[in-house]
């Protein structure tokens, strides 16, 4: 009797595991017809049971049928639409399971495109929050959601998408730890597609002016360097480089790599835009002249555009700037003498020309960025904002107290937007 017992009961697991095996096939049968309901239920028992929870191909197949209900999700009018609002979680779960399994690799690359169907929707609800909702703290934590996605799919062209979000959205939230730690890893590829270069472009300047706020000498210089060693032929790389040389005190070698750059993007696109930052670094140098008329000729390259504009407004008002500190630095001495106080005079008259100098480029700069389309102006958000607070500094120091109102209420509603 125990024998036979023995047997019988063997028999019922051979049959349990083979209705699991016709489980997994059935799901991926009825998913391939379209009856996704169906498919579901048979995997869901699939991924459940003893004897199948642990292969590979369950969860391979799993994956496979959450990211189609998923897909049915996005379709108002599927029958499908609501079958499971977690799918996203489960497509996920299910893609982690089959890599964890599948010790032999067979499934590693079609699972790649398991992966980047939920880091896809991932970073599409982030772009969203990021341009439509102006989320940035949202935009933020779904690009890094999307990141770990991507990454355990072994996609670095997938994942640089999501890091370079989620540190724009850092960026736009002034979180510079957060710069630097979703930037870093951007910075430090050996190489990038050449869909996501004029992307980098961004990333090593805005990198170049944390370090450069920081007072951080090495990583200015260092953050250059990267980006001359990525992109040995471009421009604008060697113009950074050439900032970095004249910040950390090579001028000389600066310059001769700013007029070399400008030379060489000579009949270029981008040519006005070059002269802006080449123009940026002969104000760094303290040659104000030249910068000035590279400024000019930009703007009479390209009339249309908000760096010449930024770029000769910044220039006057941080020449204020320096007249305010120097005055301070006088008044904080305690010197009360007749010298003191005419060049209190004198550089207090002289702060207030270089504030007013600014204003009307400011004003164009501002004007430029409110005529462009919503996405583009979105994109600008950050130049907006510096223009504003400039202008409204540059006001007050004037005592232009009814002019900066207006601006002051744009301040607000751009910071209000950003928490």
């Amino acid at each position: 009797m125990k024998k036979i017992a023995l047997f019988t009961a063997l028999i019922a697991l051979a049959f349990a595991a083979n209705a699991q095996s016709l489980n997994v096939q059935s799901a991926m049968t009825d998913m391939k017809r379209g009856y996704i309901s169906k498919a579901k239920t048979a995997i869901d028992k699939a991924c459940a049971h003893e004897d199948t929870k642990d292969q590979a191909k369950t969860w391979y197949y799993a994956g496979l049928i959450y990211s189609q209900i998923g897909e049915h999700s996005k379709n108002p009018k599927s029958k499908y639409k609501d079958l499971d609002p977690d799918w996203r979680n489960k497509t996920y779960e299910a893609a982690l399971r089959c890599k964890e399994l599948d010790k032999n690799g067979e499934y590693k690359q079609s699972l790649k495109d398991v992966f980047r169907y939920v880091g896809n929707d991932i970073y599409n609800e982030s772009t969203d929050a990021f341009n439509n909702k102006h989320d940035y703290n949202l935009a933020l934590s779904l690009a890094d959601q999307a990141i770990k996605v991507f990454n355990n799919a072994g996609d670095d062209d997938y994942a640089n998408s999501s890091y370079y979000l989620a540190g724009y959205a850092c960026y736009a939230l002034n979180d510079t730890v957060g710069v630097k730690k979703y930037f870093t890893p951007l910075i430090r590829r050996s190489k990038v597609s050449d869909d996501f270069k004029s992307t980098m472009v961004r990333v090593f300047n805005i990198m170049f002016g944390v370090y450069k706020e920081a007072s951080d000498t090495a990583n200015v210089l260092k953050t250059a360097e990267r980006y001359t060693k990525m992109f040995p032929n471009d421009a604008n790389a060697h113009l950074l480089l050439a900032s970095a040389y004249i910040w950390t005190g090579n001028t000389n070698k600066g310059l001769e790599l700013t007029n070399k750059a400008v030379e060489e993007s000579k009949g270029s696109v981008g040519y006005p835009i070059f002269l802006c930052a080449a123009a940026g670094n002969y104000e760094q140098a303290g040659d104000f002249a030249t910068a000035e008329a590279k400024y000019k000729e930009s703007s009479e390259l390209n009339p249309n555009q908000v760096e010449a504009n930024y770029g000769m407004a910044g220039m006057a008002y941080n020449r204020a700037v320096e007249r305010v500190k120097a005055i301070n630095e006088i008044i904080n001495s305690g010197d009360f003498s007749e010298e003191a106080d005419a060049a209190i005079n004198k550089m207090t008259q002289e702060s207030k020309e270089f504030f007013a100098q600014a204003i009307p480029y400011l004003k164009a700069a501002i004007n430029y960025i409110d005529g462009l389309p919503d996405a583009e102006k979105e994109m600008k958000r950050k130049n907006l904002y510096d223009c504003l607070t400039t202008l409204n500094t540059c006001y007050l120091r004037l005592e232009m107290d009814e002019e900066s109102i207006p601006i002051q209420a744009r301040i607000k509603e751009i910071e209000s937007k950003a928490k």
